[in-house]
């Protein structure tokens, strides 16, 4: 995953965060921070192996078919 797809996850995420609170104006510095820490967690276990837990970010974002750059 390079820069700027992990920017774009990171943005998605927060977006359904925020959607899923109940769209709270201001905290947009606050929901990036959390969609950053929960996916760098995410990969952080990816990384180390412990994949029991994880669950791709796109995946989590969305069910929208994905395309992978081949």
């Amino acid at each position: 995953m390079d820069s700027k797809q992990l920017e774009e996850c990171i943005s998605a995420r927060s977006h359904l965060l925020w959607e899923r609170e109940g769209r709270p104006a201001g905290q947009e510095s606050e929901y990036l921070e959390r969609a950053r820490a929960e996916i760098e967690e995410a990969l952080r276990l990816a990384l180390q192996g412990d994949e029991t837990n994880f669950v791709p970010p796109r995946f989590a974002i969305s069910m929208r078919p994905v395309r992978h750059p081949e």
